[in-house]
């Protein structure tokens, strides 16, 4: 071989590793981040109060970046009251919080439930999902002042009626539990299969649009997603255990967990993380194909949820 075949090969080789480098780096996680972060193309039907049963107002919540979010609130069923709002017409209120892929219209099996039990229900469009605006969502981090947002507003019409109840499914659920810590005006959280941390987010969202990201990209992949979005978000400021444990500790009996699982672990082992801490109430049930785990399991969980409110 000579000389100059050996300067060919050397600089091929530095070629491709180049190449394989900007691909492996910059072309495809760059693409992913954006499928990650961004909009959903093939989102639910919102919600459409006409074709509902329950009687309703529709809300609108600025968030604290400016954000408007589409919501509605219904009244407790055969309750006095305009829309549920009088003090004293109902026994609570309870802000249910979609999950990934959703809306709120993915709540109104809730809804008729828990309106059938007395309370009033608040619904919304979390961003980037439905009626609500925003291009990216977060996993829980913002999603947590877009919460106390609906919260503030709610208190500001007098709609907030006690004991306040917040049941966030997924991302929904990690945004409860980050903003429980320091929002005294949440009473009690259901947290269903809660994103625990950024990359719990990562790979539900991975999963769920089959996509493909083996973990050691995880990290170039959280990266380019701050790019995108435009989220300063540190990987640590979306794990959600400090303040799952902290609301353990400082207000005890107060936080209902459900999670799919088998026996007594979650399916998740980021949710079995947060099993781990043990002296929290937990729902564990197999999850259901295709379907709402609260749909196969509708009786035991407001059962447990009424175990919650007792003194």
């Amino acid at each position: 071989m000579t000389r100059k075949t050996k300067e060919a090969i050397k600089a091929t080789a530095a070629i491709v590793i180049v190449v394989v480098a900007v691909f492996v780096l910059w072309i495809y996680p760059l693409n992913q981040a954006g499928k990650i972060v961004s909009r959903p193309e093939n989102e639910p039907a919102p919600l459409d109060l006409k074709a509902t049963e329950l009687k309703s107002d529709s809300l609108s919540f600025v968030t604290e970046d400016n954000i408007r979010l589409w919501g509605a609130m219904f009244a407790a069923q055969d309750q006095p009251g305009d829309s549920g709002t009088a003090k004293g017409t109902v026994r609570g209120t309870v802000i249910l919080v979609h999950g990934l892929f959703e809306g709120a219209s993915s709540q109104m099996v809730k809804a008729a439930a828990l309106t059938a039990q007395g309370f009033a229900v608040v619904v919304y469009d979390q961003r980037d999902f439905g009626r609500s605006g925003g291009r990216y969502c977060s996993g829980g981090y913002f999603e947590a002042n877009d919460l106390q947002a609906v919260v503030a507003r709610l208190e500001l019409e007098n709609r907030l009626i006690h004991p306040v109840i917040v049941w966030g499914e997924d991302h929904g659920a990690a945004a409860a539990v980050l903003i429980w810590e320091r929002e005294n005006r949440i009473d009690y959280v259901v947290a269903e299969n809660p994103v625990v941390n950024g990359r719990d987010w990562q790979k539900r969202i991975i999963r769920q649009r089959d996509l493909s990201s083996p973990d050691i990209m995880l990290g170039i992949l959280w990266w380019w997603m701050k790019q995108k979005s435009g989220y300063e978000i540190d990987i640590d400021q979306t794990d959600i255990s400090d303040q799952f444990g902290t609301a353990l500790v400082n207000k005890p009996g107060r936080l209902l967990a459900i999670a799919c699982g088998d026996g007594d672990t979650a399916a998740n082992p980021y949710v079995e993380e947060l099993h781990s801490f043990g002296t929290a109430e937990w729902l564990l049930y197999p999850c259901p194909p295709d379907q709402p785990l609260f749909d196969s399991h509708q009786e035991d969980i407001i059962a447990a949820i009424e175990k919650l409110l007792r003194p």
